[in-house]
């Protein structure tokens, strides 16, 4: 268990790799893309560790394009370290991405996430953001969530992500 995320970065990316393309007409081609970038949680917990603190992570994953527009599954495995010490996670879920000018969108994420590291936790998460395009194939986003853990007490999760996103 304690190398669940890595496993499932693993598995995910020669998955995404090989996936295949389409595209939607009047649409840009819709392909899956690989996601990286900084984290910032403030963190608050009862239980077997007391946790109250900031922590940084470094995220990395990726995603398939799922149903109309430009919704994508998503996979990400996240290692950092803070409070309570080094932790390993990863998360996944839908991302909805809404309409908007030009290239700014907004999306809304539904997901689960799992602490491995330094004790168990899995819950439910939650994330409102914004991407930017810059070119057909790299866009950036800014992602504001909260997540609950239950496991090893119960853990409460607000994060700050921001990355880059790379279509394949």
């Amino acid at each position: 268990m304690r190398y669940f995320p890595l496993s499932l970065l693993i598995v995910t990316l020669p998955t995404l790799a090989l996936s295949e393309t389409w595209s939607t007409p009047g649409r840009p081609s819709r392909t899956p893309a690989l996601l990286a970038g900084p984290v910032f949680t403030y963190t608050e917990g009862l239980g077997a560790t007391q946790l109250r603190g900031v922590s940084g992570h470094l995220e990395l994953g990726g995603s398939l394009p799922v149903g109309y527009e430009e919704n994508e599954l998503f996979l990400m495995a996240r290692a950092g370290g803070g409070v309570p010490g080094f932790s390993l996670s990863a998360h996944g879920g839908l991302r909805s991405v809404f309409e908007g000018q030009d290239e700014w969108r907004t999306f809304v994420d539904l997901g689960a996430v799992v602490h491995v590291r330094p004790d168990f936790w899995a819950g439910p998460r939650v994330g409102v953001g914004i991407r930017r395009t810059l070119t057909e194939i790299l866009s950036l986003h800014v992602v504001l969530g909260g997540q609950l853990g239950f496991g090893s007490g119960l853990r409460l999760d607000v994060e700050l992500s921001t990355g880059v996103r790379w279509s394949l």
